[in-house]
C-alpha cells in the first residue's frame, strides 16, 4: 500500500469518527437515539408523504428487523403514524405526525450545519472535486462485494 493510500484511509477514518461524534451529540441533544437510523427515517419521511416499511428500509439502508424496532420507538415518541395500506392488508403506510415534521426539520437543520462545517475551509472548486472523487469511491463500494 502506498503512503498516499494509507494517508487517505487514515483521513477518511478520522473524518468518520469526528462526524459520528458530532452527530451523536446532536441527536442526543434533540432526543433521538444515535445509530438506529431514527434521523435518517425522519428525514426520508419529510420528503415522502406516506410509504411502506419496506420502502423506508430500502431507501435508508436498514434491515427489516431493525426497521420494526425503530418505527415502534418513533411511534411511541409520537413522531410517526401507521395506517393500514388499502392495497395490501399486511402492510402499513407510514407518515410523519406534526411533531415528526418538526423533529425532521430540526434534524435537517442540524445536518445542514454539519455540511457547512465540512465545507467551511473548501472552495467551490474543491467541493466539486471532492464530491466527484467521493462519488467514485461510493460506486466502487456499491459494485465490489469483496473486501
Amino acid at each position: 500500500m502506498t503512503i498516499q493510500k494509507q494517508s487517505l484511509r487514515e483521513i477518511l477514518f478520522q473524518i468518520e469518527l469526528l462526524k459520528r461524534r458530532k452527530v451523536q451529540r446532536f441527536l442526543l441533544d434533540i432526543g433521538l437515539t444515535p445509530g438506529q437510523g431514527q434521523a435518517r427515517i425522519l428525514v426520508y419521511l419529510s420528503s415522502h408523504s406516506s410509504v411502506t416499511q419496506k420502502e423506508i428500509a430500502d431507501r435508508c439502508m436498514l434491515d427489516v428487523t431493525t426497521m420494526s424496532r425503530v418505527l415502534n420507538k418513533l411511534e411511541e415518541m409520537g413522531l410517526i403514524s401507521r395506517q393500514r395500506d388499502p392495497g395490501c392488508r399486511r402492510a402499513y403506510q407510514i407518515g410523519l405526525t406534526e411533531a415528526g415534521r418538526q423533529k425532521a426539520e430540526e434534524v435537517n437543520r442540524g445536518f445542514e450545519r454539519l455540511e457547512e462545517m465540512l465545507c467551511r475551509e473548501l472552495s467551490e472548486e474543491e467541493i466539486g472535486s471532492l464530491t466527484t472523487g467521493l462519488k467514485k469511491v461510493k460506486e466502487s463500494l456499491e459494485t465490489d462485494e469483496r473486501m
